[in-house]
């Protein structure tokens, strides 16, 4: 699992947004996009729900983004 992958999804869920943690991370939204479609298909699972207008994350999202956390925290 790539670490900008993990920053990429901490931020998304901290600012319930994909495209606005993409311009923080100075990525185009189909790079976003795809960084989480990498570490959802890695884990087997969806974190984040998404539409048009919003995002949230799902309960293994959830639990998720703990280990994201303590693990960004640890580098």
């Amino acid at each position: 699992m790539r670490f900008d992958d993990l920053q990429l999804f901490v931020r998304a869920a901290e600012l319930g947004s994909l495209s606005a943690a993409a311009r923080i991370m100075d990525l185009s939204p189909a790079v976003a996009s795809a960084a989480l479609k990498r570490i959802e298909q890695q884990l087997g699972t969806r974190l984040l729900a998404r539409s048009t207008r919003s995002l949230r994350l799902t309960a293994e999202g959830e639990g998720f983004l703990e280990y994201a956390r303590a693990a960004l925290s640890s580098l």
